[in-house]
């Protein structure tokens, strides 16, 4: 489990906590992450000890997305390599999915794009009064990705769930508590995480992990079915003329060139 940018802990007997660690980039998933992340969770996920897993960011921010440098040459890929990278990448969210035990997701700060992903994925979000959700794809004439269309019409129900992904605006932690971005806001969110954790570990695992795949499949409609639509969308626009603009005005931009 050693992966640059990332801390995991056993804080109690039962309880996994995973830790993005970049706050000097608001715990954007670069390259390292995102390739290291889908073998991380699948250790802890066979791991029969781990009854709860808590995910969070460290310093601030839940995750910001994916990082600028990680994402910078998506034009230059084929349409093959682009559809492997981005399997690989999306797994990430489905493995937080179908974790076998509880997950709990401690918000703090942003949860962007592909953040947004992850929080979503958890089982419960806990935020702080800081909490920001937000869906940015179309402002770079893009789709949503990371499985982000079908957790959030999950999470929201389809009309809002269009809403926030065409507007692309931000979710701040009341509204997102009164439309179900978040279960509940509180002062400490990581340490809600870690109490809710505790309770949930408390549950016989099979237990568990049968009422998570009874939930899932009431949800109707699958979520690899979903990332799949995503990824030949987010292709197509990649490939767009548009994104080509916005993203070079958004690169010199941040950038400073």
């Amino acid at each position: 489990m050693d992966v640059r940018g990332l801390r995991v802990t056993f804080p109690s007997e039962g309880i996994a906590l995973l830790e993005l660690d970049r706050p000097h980039r608001r715990n954007a998933l670069d390259r390292t992450l995102l390739d290291g992340l889908p073998a991380v969770l699948r250790e802890l996920d066979g791991d029969a000890t781990v009854r709860a897993l808590v995910v969070t960011g460290r310093g601030g921010a839940f995750c910001a997305g994916g990082d600028l440098d990680a994402i910078g040459d998506l034009g230059n890929e084929t349409p093959q390599e682009a559809r492997e990278r981005m399997t690989r990448e999306f797994s990430i969210a489905e493995l937080l999915l179908e974790f076998h035990a509880p997950t709990v997701a401690a918000v703090d700060g942003a949860a962007v794009g592909a953040g947004m992903a992850l929080a979503l994925a958890c089982d419960l979000r806990i935020g702080s009064p800081g909490a920001v959700f937000a869906s940015p794809f179309i402002k770079m004439a893009l789709v949503p990705d990371f499985g982000v269309s079908w957790l959030l019409a999950r999470a929201v129900g389809a009309a809002r769930a269009t809403e926030l992904a065409l507007s692309g605006r931000k979710v701040a932690a009341e509204e997102a508590v009164r439309i179900g971005l978040l279960d509940v806001v509180v002062a400490d969110p990581l340490a809600h995480a870690l109490g809710r954790a505790e309770q949930l570990a408390a549950a016989p695992p099979e237990a568990a992990r049968a009422t998570k795949r009874l939930i899932a499949a009431a949800a109707g409609g699958g979520f690899a079915q979903a990332v799949d639509r995503e990824i030949a969308e987010q292709i197509r626009a990649t490939r767009s003329p548009e994104f080509g603009r916005r993203w070079a005005e958004w690169s010199r931009a941040v950038r400073g060139r």
